[in-house]
């Protein structure tokens, strides 16, 4: 499975035959894509491997923890590495494959009203603890 930011740039692959992934509808996912909601995915880093342009990602650093990586051409979400952990966080949307099954959704309790994506799967009012959702995105 491979992906790519928007410019074509920042290219990755992904050793995984179905991506599992969660819907996050948390202010600061909304803030940072535009969107009613973010659909991300966790990978062991054994499945990822960059395939080029790694060194065209730039990283924003909120206060609270919050990073975002991105494209520095385009702009573009890109995955990144969880600090300390084998483990790299995908951006769905980057992905050029259909075979993506959603199995969570997290920040419920902060969904916008005016958004129609389906929140019934899986559902987490707050963020689930770490451990949860590695299980439910790497098994």
């Amino acid at each position: 499975m491979e992906g790519s930011c928007l410019c074509g740039d920042i290219k990755f692959q992904i050793n995984i035959d179905m991506l599992r992934m969660y819907q996050c509808h948390c202010e600061q996912c909304r803030k940072q894509t535009g969107t009613a909601s973010s659909c991300g995915s966790v990978v062991t880093q054994d499945q990822f491997s960059w395939t080029s342009g790694e060194s065209n990602i730039t990283k924003w650093e909120k206060d609270s923890g919050f990073t975002s990586h991105f494209c520095s051409k385009c702009g573009s979400s890109v995955p990144n590495k969880f600090r300390g952990e084998p483990f790299y966080w995908i951006p769905v949307g980057l992905v050029d494959s259909n075979k993506v099954q959603t199995v969570a959704n997290i920040f419920t309790g902060e969904k916008v009203t005016w958004s129609h994506v389906d929140s019934f799967i899986h559902p987490h009012d707050k963020k689930p603890a770490i451990k949860t959702m590695i299980k439910l995105l790497c098994e």
